[in-house]
């Protein structure tokens, strides 16, 4: 099994939080990691997908937790939302007869990045719980190599270029496998049969917790549409158009996908200060690249390569490992891109710590000052600047000006 970063963020969090929460999408690894890692730190493991376990949680909840054996993982804790309520009374009793950190490590629970599991945590146990979001495997975690949470610095983001390097047929195998641990357990999983199982278990088991889909065929062509849109803006009446399905219906599906972790939604940045009017459409990234090759019908190097949906490809990858370098640490750090109405354009933008850091993705390796002629729309930013980059397929770093550098992926 390989070494997951936020292990880190799981044994820290218990020590503060009477309830620890690991959400994220299905399969990136909950389940492994907390039963290899947190069963020899003294907890008990339980599932909720064994169905007896499931059915005397709904039907007797008090009994159920009454016979667990502390500390405990309840995995896929979703399924059985009478638990949460319980939970709180426990927590709330032994705080009140032995003090405030009298619970924390009791519970970790785990689950799919559902509306079930997260809504019923905020509603039942705000300040007991800390939520933790898992994602797939970042590609130093498959290298097993450091992670840092992503920032620009000249000289430490050229010493981390040097840690990996990828040619460009490395690069799209990246892409085509995506970050499932189960490709990296066994290399000889079958690639497409794995995502026809994935999209056929989401649709059936995960969606039902979410909203009613009634045309399974329209659905699945809407989902293609998005993976081939990742790193493009949402505009909802088009998707619309392109499906046969009425606007609102499309804005549900969104809000599906992005609750049980399928998506995410990169915000556009707004600041007064610069432009008074900037676009008000989110970007859309797949959380996965091997799941949106696999739903665009890529399924090969030499395919992908020539296709027009490589470099959104890239810019999700990229999107994807600076978003990870994040969330592996327990940080909620908003990705934001920019667009005005002139058409100026920055794929990412990141204000972290009072800096502002600017950000392009490319899938080619030779860029100078012009390429970044649109991170002039920030010359007016009332936060200090950081250094802006070019993140691409190159496999060497370089300076094309006096705050712009090129960098490889390697260096996230």
């Amino acid at each position: 099994m390989l070494e997951r970063t936020i292990i880190v963020q799981i044994k820290e969090s218990i020590k503060h939080f009477p309830v620890t929460i690991v959400s994220g999408p299905r399969q990136v690894g909950k389940s492994t990691l907390l039963y290899h890692e947190m069963v020899k730190e003294g907890y008990t493991y339980i599932s909720l997908d064994d169905r007896q376990n499931r059915m005397n949680a709904i039907n007797d909840p008090v009994s159920f937790l009454d016979n667990l054996s502390y500390p405990v993982i309840i995995d896929e804790c979703q399924r059985a939302k009478e638990l949460f309520i319980e939970i709180e009374a426990i927590v709330n009793k032994i705080r009140l007869e032995k003090g405030s950190n009298a619970a924390n490590g009791m519970f970790i629970l785990s689950g799919s990045s559902s509306k079930a599991l997260l809504e019923n945590a905020k509603e039942t146990m705000a300040g007991r719980c800390n939520i933790l979001k898992m994602n797939p495997l970042s590609i130093r975690e498959i290298l097993q190599l450091k992670e840092r949470p992503f920032d620009i610095d000249k000289k430490i983001s050229p010493n981390r270029s040097n840690d990996y390097s990828l040619n460009n047929n490395q690069l799209l195998e990246y892409i085509l496998i995506g970050g499932m641990p189960q490709f990296y357990d066994d290399s000889n999983t079958p690639r497409n049969q794995y995502f026809s199982s994935y999209i056929e278990t989401y649709i059936n088991v995960d969606l039902p917790e979410v909203l009613g889909v009634k045309n399974e065929k329209q659905f699945n062509d809407f989902l293609t549409l998005i993976a081939s849109n990742t790193g493009q803006e949402l505009i909802y009446d088009t998707i619309a158009k392109q499906t046969g399905v009425k606007s609102p219906t499309i804005k549900q599906w969104i809000s599906a996908l992005e609750k049980t972790g399928i998506i995410w939604l990169a915000r556009p940045y707004n600041e007064q200060s610069i432009v008074k009017q900037v676009t008000k459409r989110p970007k859309i990234y797949f959380f996965d690249t091997g799941l949106a090759s696999y739903l665009c019908g890529i399924n090969d190097v030499a395919t992908l390569d020539i296709s027009f949906l490589k470099g959104r490809f890239i810019e999700t990858l990229i999107a994807n490992e600076i978003r990870k370098s994040y969330t592996n640490f327990g940080l909620n750090q908003p990705i934001n891109y920019y667009r005005d109405n002139n058409q100026k354009e920055i794929d990412l933008v990141i204000l972290k710590d009072g800096k502002l850091m600017l950000i392009e993705c490319k899938s080619g390796q030779n860029y100078n000052i012009k390429d970044v002629s649109s991170f002039s729309a920030m010359d007016d930013t009332k936060y200090r600047k950081g250094t802006n980059a070019i993140i691409c397929t190159t496999n060497k770093y370089y300076s094309i000006g006096n705050n712009e550098i090129v960098l490889p992926i390697s260096s996230i």
